[in-house]
């Protein structure tokens, strides 16, 4: 141990100080070796500071190309962006609640009435972006499978073909669609003046020119209750308190509530063939007796999936297991 300490210090050039003592010496020498490993520590700093800083430039210099490649791709897709072609013009109609505005409550309420009891509504209108429009907006009160639009056609198709169908203004309706209580026909025209419909909005600018006739061979009454669903609908749609999204909200849930009564009607009669008499009694349980909300039970019951019937046709009990469990 004696000669290392010797070692180190004619290594180090300490002096030796005998007098003093090995603690001094050591002291002496733990304190050299000390600022040393503290100079060395900021050497290796030095060093690494600057090749991390000649790293950094190579890495910059590496990647200024690939930086002037992104800008010049970004810039060649936005060139390439007006390749799509024009984009689609905004919806005509917003809501269901721009729709009623601009028909007007009782022709709305004439039309969503057909709408809701599955009859065939017909536009004949120029403008085809006015047509899909509309039946974008009707169609969110029916549920998705009893849905069946022809956009726009040059001659007329028959009902059980589709639901909504758009026209051109020169194409011929048959005399006896246009005289039948299951159709409903909205003619688009050029207004005479464009005071004939007031303009809300700057967007219902291009509205005003035009005047909207609602007609059916059966008018509806004005005093006729009409379905349930339809007469919530309107006072949502009346209840200017309600947002556009709050209205929607509330159509969904309303297409819920009736959608679990279809399922129920369609058990009760499809799947286990009870009597009419109890069929009566099952409708004025579910709030549904009244004749137009009989047949809009009926019209939606054709909107259930053949997925869904199937399930709950295969999952009817044969007599022998009713039976057997007695």
């Amino acid at each position: 141990m004696i000669d290392r300490l010797k070692f180190l210090l004619m290594k180090s050039q300490l002096p030796c100080l005998p007098c003093a003592g090995w603690s001094q010496t050591l002291k002496a020498l733990s304190l050299f070796f000390f600022s040393r490993d503290l100079e060395e520590e900021s050497e290796a700093w030095d060093n690494s500071e600057e090749e991390e800083g000649k790293s950094t430039s190579q890495t910059d210099a590496r990647e200024a190309p690939e930086q002037m490649k992104s800008q010049a791709d970004l810039a060649f897709l936005a060139d390439c962006s007006s390749w799509t072609g024009p984009t689609r013009s905004p919806s005509v109609f917003r809501s269901l609640r721009h729709l009623r505005q601009v028909l007007g409550s009782s022709a709305f309420r004439m039309l969503a009435w057909h709408v809701l009891m599955g009859n065939q509504v017909i536009w004949k209108a120029q403008d085809r972006d006015l047509i899909q429009s509309a039946f974008d907006v009707l169609r969110t009160m029916l549920p998705v499978g009893c849905v069946r639009i022809i956009p726009y056609s040059d001659q007329y198709e028959e009902a059980y073909r589709c639901n909504f169908l758009g026209l051109g203004t020169q194409v011929q309706i048959p005399s006896h669609v246009l005289s039948s209580e299951f159709a409903v026909l909205v003619e688009v025209r050029t207004a005479t003046r464009s005071s004939l419909y007031p303009v809300l909005f700057e967007d219902d600018q291009p509205l005003s020119k035009y005047e909207f006739v609602v007609t059916s061979g059966s008018p509806l009454a004005a005093d006729r209750v009409g379905p349930t669903i339809l007469n919530k609908i309107e006072a949502a749609l009346m209840n200017q308190n309600l947002s556009v999204d709050v209205v929607d909200q509330c159509l969904v849930c309303l297409k819920e509530e009736w959608m679990n009564k279809v399922k129920v009607l369609f058990k009760f009669t499809k799947v286990d063939s009870r009597p009419k008499e109890d069929t009566q009694k099952l409708l004025s349980i579910l709030g549904a007796s009244e004749e137009d909300n009989v047949k809009l039970l009926k019209f939606w019951m054709t909107g259930l999936s053949k997925t869904y019937k199937s399930h709950l046709m295969s999952t009817v009990r044969s007599p022998t297991s009713l039976e057997s469990r007695n």
